[in-house]
């Protein structure tokens, strides 16, 4: 870019020493805008060059000043930061990131909530959750959405010959949309998806049914399958050795689980995220009279004692 100093391709190798020494000089000088802009760039090289430790160590040696100084910048880097999680199997925190691009990012920039939102499918599939329907008919995104619709749909009914076909005919866009990789672990979820089906439809039945079913490739393999899921509580059921079978047992009340308090605590936990992120965000116009105010000191310092006689009284 003529005149702004950044390298003509910033995604190449070669520019990213720049990048970092204009980021060097942004820091000294106390340039936040120019900071958060350097460091998207330098974010998006790295990802784009799959250097994903390193965009890591990136996001965690530097600091930036809250709230940031533009709302765009702080999509971008939500964004990169919310991949990089998702890389690194931190699916929640990656889901919080990714919501909150998503929330920042104009109504018009439809390219960046395109692929925000293509990327927060998928860590929601990834999560065990199925998104809701209405999550693919946004305006403007409908037609790009439509594949990760497919496959939200063969992961719900956990069918996965119909996963495999999606994936298979939609390979080049999910490698363009750089999710194949993160499209490569949702086969588990569609195979304990399929399980749990298979488990409350039958009250036993043989390995060799469950590999036909679910168009697994290794009969054999389907028993060490069953035993993980069942070792993490994707279905309530036992082995039979004996037989080479899968009984089912008893379903049991979910209410008298903890089940419905972990939903309500993880909404609950959104909500105060969302709050405690609209609090940050707001600014407030400097007045003269807050600093020549002469009772603002005082006002202060009973405030303080208020505070230490109820810390002694043990009310807290």
């Amino acid at each position: 870019m003529k005149g702004s100093g950044i390298p003509d391709d910033p995604l190449s190798t070669a520019a990213r020493t720049t990048l970092l020494a204009q980021l060097r000089t942004c820091t000294l000088k106390h340039d936040e805008l120019g900071q958060e802009i350097l460091l998207n760039l330098i974010l998006q090289n790295l990802l784009h060059n799959n250097l994903i430790d390193q965009a890591d160590k990136m996001i965690c040696n530097t600091e930036l000043n809250e709230p940031y100084r533009s709302t765009n910048q702080a999509a971008r880097f939500c964004f990169y930061k919310g991949y990089v999680k998702a890389v690194q199997l931190d699916y929640t925190e990656s889901n919080n990131l990714l919501q909150q691009a998503l929330r920042k990012a104009p109504e018009k920039a439809l390219g960046f909530r395109t692929i925000a939102t293509k990327l927060w499918l998928i860590v929601q599939l990834l999560m065990g959750e199925i998104p809701a329907r209405s999550e693919f008919m946004v305006k403007g995104l409908k037609n790009a959405l439509t594949p990760y619709l497919q496959l939200t749909s063969s992961v719900r009914f956990g069918q996965l010959s119909r996963f495999t076909k999606v994936v298979q005919k939609n390979t080049d866009l999910f490698h363009d949309d750089r999710t194949y990789m993160l499209i490569q672990r949702i086969r588990h979820n569609v195979i304990k998806t399929g399980l749990r089906r298979i488990s409350l439809s039958y009250s036993k039945i043989s390995f060799k049914d469950i590999c036909e079913k679910l168009n697994l490739e290794n009969p054999e393999d389907t028993e060490y399958i069953v035993a993980k899921a069942i070792n993490d509580h994707v279905i309530e059921a036992v082995i039979d050795h004996d037989t080479g079978a899968l009984s089912s047992k008893e379903l049991t009340d979910i209410y008298g689980s903890a089940e419905p308090a972990t939903a309500f605590h993880k909404r609950i936990t959104y909500c105060n995220h969302v709050h405690n992120d609209a609090i940050q965000a707001m600014r407030y116009p400097f007045t003269e009279h807050q600093e020549d105010d002469p009772n603002r000191k005082k006002r202060e310092e009973e405030e303080r004692e208020v505070l230490a006689a109820v810390l002694e009284e043990g009310m807290f």
